[in-house]
């Protein structure tokens, strides 16, 4: 059965001095996405993808305590090449080859991906996963409402674990595809975002075969370089190239009612939040279904998480507090 870790004290996985690699014999793994060589920003099924040369440094936001050492390193690096040269030495220092960093959410008890950051997984990998939909049966992936601790697995894990209605051959093409990308172990833990009904994925893979290998230290190490991952990519910098062609041309309406769909909202809330009927919230979704060129519910809210960070104030909440300040 895939393994549960409870987690020990470990070390700041971006500070000088990681853990020791495993030293468990494995195949040659292929490298993880060169620098310089990510594809222009595309979409698939809906999901975004990106990866590190579509990031734009912005000014660091106020942290309580010490920044992580990998936060640090990556911020000290100039171009996106620095960087992944940066998280590469911090992945395999740990013993891993790639890493994967998911958004998502459950929408109607099933999980929809909203983005992908692609610079550290396997070749290959990501198009394979999303064109046959593998996180609909990826056994790995949390059920509704629930976060838990980082999960230890191996591709004997994931074969052996009940996947109720899944047929057994798109099992055997999910850990056919998952082997054909050199993957054969790892671990995986997801972590909610404030603000917002989205959760983050981090997948740490390795070619070695069984999960033996990854004692507590790894997985300390692990979550500390994950951790520090999303701190960096929600904290430190913005992808322009997500929202930057449909930002154009939206009321503050418009963007308030995206916000409160990304927050997981249905009509009838979002029309008690905007104080609207609900023909007009319906008009808007029309029209903002027609501006993004989706066609349904799920694809507009994967739009709307783009456009807004989580926990920015509605246009109708700052107008409240304005005229809290006046009366006051």
């Amino acid at each position: 059965m895939i393994k549960d870790v409870e987690v020990v004290p470990y070390r700041d996985a971006g500070a000088s001095g990681h853990g020791t690699a495993a030293t468990t014999a494995r195949p040659t793994a292929r490298p993880a996405t060169a620098p310089g060589t990510a594809p222009a920003l595309v979409a698939n099924n809906g999901i975004k993808v990106f990866g590190e040369r579509h990031l734009v440094p912005v000014r660091q936001r106020v942290r309580h305590g010490a920044t992580p050492g990998l936060v640090t390193a990556l911020q000290a690096e100039p171009t996106h090449e620095g960087r992944s040269a940066v998280m590469q030495s911090a992945i395999r220092a740990i013993g891993f080859d790639w890493l994967g960093y998911a958004t998502a959410a459950h929408v109607g008890g099933q999980l929809q991906p909203r983005t992908f950051f692609e610079s550290y997984s396997p070749p290959g990998w990501r198009e394979r996963y999303f064109r046959e939909r593998y996180y609909e049966i990826d056994p790995r992936t949390p059920q509704p409402g629930t976060f838990c601790l980082p999960t230890v697995w191996d591709a004997d894990d994931l074969a052996q674990t009940p996947l109720g209605n899944v047929s057994p051959l798109r099992r055997r093409r999910f850990l056919e595809d998952l082997r054909d990308a050199g993957v054969r172990s790892g671990i995986f833990l997801n972590l909610p975002m404030p603000g917002n009904s989205e959760f983050v994925l981090i997948s740490f893979m390795s070619g070695i075969e069984s999960r033996r290998w990854i004692g507590d230290s790894v997985v300390g190490q692990a979550l500390a370089t994950g951790l520090a991952l999303h701190e960096f990519l929600t904290c430190h910098v913005e992808i322009p190239a997500f929202a930057g062609r449909h930002r154009e041309g939206l009321s503050d309406v418009q963007r308030d009612i995206l916000a409160c769909l990304a927050q997981g909202l249905s009509d009838k809330e979002i029309a008690r939040r905007m104080d609207m009927s609900i023909f007009n919230v319906d008009y808007h979704m029309r029209r903002l279904r027609s501006h993004f060129g989706v066609r349904n519910r799920v694809q507009l809210a994967s739009a709307a998480t783009l456009l807004r960070p989580p926990g920015a104030p509605l246009s109708v909440d700052r107008e409240k507090d304005a005229e809290g300040v006046i009366a006051a």
